[in-house]
Order: C-alpha cells, then sequence, then structure tokens
C-alpha cells in the first residue's frame, strides 16, 4: 500500500506541477465564460436600431396590419429568459401594391444597395399557395425571420376571424399566446421548471463524459510514454505491476478531481448575482444536493472503468498512432450512452431506462441522467453501482494481467491471439 501512496503521489505532482495543467485549468473556465459572455455581447450589440421594410401586398390593411404586429414586443425565449438585455427592434414598413416583376426587381435592387432591409412578398397568391418569400441581405438573421413569421400569422388569422364576424377585441383575446411552463413535481411539492432540469441534466452529463474520456486517455497516453522511454523497467523493479496500475489510476484520477473542484469554485464565482452580466443562462443551471453527489460518485466509477480499459490499451501498443487505431472499444460505450440519454431524459422511469442505466458502461452517464431528470428509487442506485464495482473489479484483474505483461512488449503489435497468450502467461 506504500508503494501505491507513494505512485499516486508522483503521478499527481508531475502533473498538477506541468504547465499544461494549469493552462487547461485556467482555461476551460475562460473558454465557459467566453461561450456564455460573447454571443450575448454581439447579440446584445447586433440587437435594436431601425429596419426598413416594405411589404408588398395586394391588400394595404393586411400589410398595416403585419407592421402593427411587427411593432409588438417580442415574446419571451423560453430558454434564455427574455430578451431584457437587449435593445428593441424598431420596424418601419412601407406598403407598396404594386406586385409587378419590374417593382420587384427595382425593390430587390434597394436591398441590394442596403438602402432598405428587406421586402416582404405578402401577395394574394403566396398567401393562396401558404408561402410567404422575405428577401433580404440579412437572410441568416433567425430572429428577424422569426418576428416576420409570427406577425405575418398572426395578421392573417386575425384577418380570417374578422371577416368571419369576430370582432378585433375577441380575435386579439384569441391569439394571444399561452405560456406553457413545465414543473417538475419534486417530493410533492413543485421544483425546477422542465427546461432547467434539462438544460442542468446536459450540462451536467456533457462535463462528466468530456472529463472521464480526457483522464482514461491521460492514463494511456502516460503508459504508452514511460513504455517508450523504458521508465517502466526501472519501477518494476520496486513494485509490481499491479501496484504501479493502481497508482497511475489514482493518481490521474486525483488530478480529474482537482480540476473538476477548481471548475465549481470558478462557476460558483460566476454565478454569483451582480458579479457578471450573463446570468440568463445560468439562471437556468439548478444542481440539487444529490445530483452533485451522484455526479461525483459516477465520475469515479466511470473514470475508474475506463481509465483501465485504457491503461490496458497503452500496455499493449508502442505509439500513440497505435493506440488511436486500438481505443475504439473504450470509446464506442460511453460515446454510446452519450446518444441514448435522449431515452431517460423523455421516460426516466421506463422499463427501458432502468435496463439501459444497469449496463455497466453506460450507467454512469444514464444513471446520472436519471437521477437528474427523476430520482429512481435508492435500490436502483445501489445495484447501479454494484454492478459497476463488480465490473469494476472485474475489468481490473483483466486489465492489470494484459498491463503486466503488455508494458514490457516492445516492436510487436498485439494480436487478439498474441493477447489471450499474455493472459494465459499472466494468470
Amino acid at each position: 500500500m506504500h508503494n501505491v501512496w507513494t505512485l499516486v503521489q508522483r503521478e499527481y505532482l508531475e502533473r498538477v506541477r506541468s504547465r499544461s495543467f494549469v493552462i487547461f485549468t485556467l482555461l476551460m473556465p475562460a473558454l465557459m465564460a467566453a461561450s456564455v459572455l460573447i454571443p450575448e455581447k454581439l447579440a446584445e450589440m447586433n440587437s435594436g436600431g431601425e429596419q426598413q421594410i416594405v411589404i408588398v401586398a395586394n391588400d394595404p390593411q393586411l400589410a398595416v396590419a403585419v407592421g402593427k404586429q411587427l411593432g409588438k414586443p417580442r415574446p419571451k425565449s423560453a430558454l434564455y429568459g427574455g430578451e431584457a438585455n437587449r435593445a428593441p427592434v424598431v420596424y418601419t414598413i412601407q406598403v407598396d401594391t404594386d406586385t409587378s416583376e419590374a417593382e420587384g426587381d427595382r425593390l430587390r435592387q434597394q436591398v441590394s444597395d442596403g438602402r432598405i432591409t428587406g421586402v416582404l412578398w405578402l401577395t394574394n397568391d403566396a398567401l393562396a399557395q401558404h408561402e410567404v418569400t422575405y428577401s433580404t441581405r440579412e437572410a441568416a438573421d433567425f430572429s428577424q425571420s422569426v418576428d416576420l413569421q409570427i406577425a405575418v400569422a398572426t395578421a392573417v388569422t386575425r384577418r380570417q376571424l374578422e371577416q368571419k364576424g369576430i370582432s378585433g377585441a375577441e380575435a386579439e383575446a384569441m391569439l394571444t399566446p399561452i405560456d406553457l411552463n413545465t414543473v417538475r413535481i419534486e417530493k410533492g411539492k413543485e421544483g425546477a421548471s422542465g427546461t432547467t432540469v434539462f438544460i442542468t441534466a446536459f450540462a451536467m452529463v456533457m462535463l462528466l463524459y468530456g472529463v472521464v474520456m480526457i483522464y482514461g486517455m491521460a492514463v494511456m497516453r502516460s503508459v504508452i510514454e514511460e513504455k517508450s522511454t523504458r521508465i517502466l523497467e526501472v519501477l518494476l523493479s520496486s513494485v509490481t505491476s499491479k501496484e504501479l496500475l493502481a497508482g497511475k489510476i489514482l493518481g490521474v484520477g486525483a488530478v480529474g478531481l482537482t480540476q473538476i473542484l477548481v471548475w465549481v469554485l470558478f462557476a460558483a464565482l460566476f454565478s454569483v448575482p451582480g458579479l457578471l452580466v450573463a446570468k440568463s443562462f445560468l439562471g437556468e443551471l439548478h444542481i440539487p444536493v444529490m445530483g452533485m453527489v451522484a455526479f461525483a460518485v459516477f465520475f469515479l466509477l466511470g473514470y475508474l472503468l475506463y481509465s483501465s480499459m485504457y491503461a490496458a490499451i497503452g500496455s499493449m501498443v508502442n505509439t500513440e498512432h497505435e493506440a488511436q487505431q486500438m481505443q475504439w472499444p473504450a470509446m464506442l460505450p460511453i460515446v454510446f450512452a452519450v446518444f441514448l440519454m435522449n431515452v431517460p431524459i423523455q421516460h426516466p422511469s421506463s422499463t427501458i431506462s432502468f435496463w439501459l442505466s444497469m449496463i455497466p458502461f453506460f450507467a454512469p452517464i444514464l444513471m446520472l441522467v436519471r437521477i437528474l431528470i427523476e430520482q429512481p428509487p435508492l435500490w436502483q442506485i445501489v445495484l447501479c453501482i454494484a454492478i459497476m464495482l463488480a465490473t469494476i473489479y472485474g475489468l481490473l484483474g483483466l486489465s492489470s494481467r494484459i498491463y503486466r505483461v503488455g508494458i514490457l512488449m516492445y516492436g510487436k503489435r498485439p494480436t487478439l491471439p498474441e493477447i489471450r497468450r499474455w493472459l494465459k502467461y499472466a494468470g
């Protein structure tokens, strides 16, 4: 045990003191902050201003109705909590009843010259075909397209209702959108909204997936590096192969936990009210205590599971190029689990979600999702952890046998028959 602790200290201090660890640890929060702050700041800078739109229509009253609809405040965004930090867009509408092709060419030229923002073709033929065209240089402006689509649909529907004898006030009441707020029930009480739960689960799963993959590969690269420099031959004169494998996995895992702790501290500071302006997205994150505990537990279990596989792969190959070709058995299960996470998100208590979350290679992702979306019975969590521990124990034994022989094999690419001989020899 003393040898294992010494190896853990060596692996941990060697990586924590490295320049790449410091840069990556500080760079990741900076990138996360930039990914939230920069788009929001750019959207705020590009928002507002005047949009000059010409509406070409046979019915000028309908065009005026579309213009009035565009002048109303934009609806709140369900994901980012509205447009409170953005300046309102002012639409200046000009109605044109000339629907000829020559007029169309003239207006398109004005759009091309930048004299007007766009042209909305709201002709009778377009309405009959249920296909209205908006010509603009800013075709990639998604928010503007949504504004126009809502305005046209609402104005046309109100016009049709008024033609059937429904008053303007009644039509307004009928067309007023109804917000649907999905709320999660927690212990008989209303909890966080469905959007909040989804965003939290997705963010934590992607963090878990990324960290497990990064540090699993770090174990593999460490084995390859020490194998190529013959350091392992020196180390094996003082410790056993099992102690060396255990020390490497635990040491690199401790580095991962340190990095996660630093990121959590940055996230806590980043979400302090009034500290930074990007509160709209962070306000959607709601991480319960059980979710944090589950994340830590399944990070450790997932890391032990996949790092033992990566260590075995690293001991079998001689270069990183060979490792990239052979690491697919370790990558596919966790990647597949990420693709399957939609199942427990939509149906966390279903039979298929239960069985998928019991598969040890899927469990770090899928059971975490189930806990965050709708906490399953305690016996299911305990059973999942027990299955994972049993799998880790068996996989560590298998990997240590491959590791024992593979770390001393040089210049020979392993095949399945060769690996079987290693297992038989190490047994």
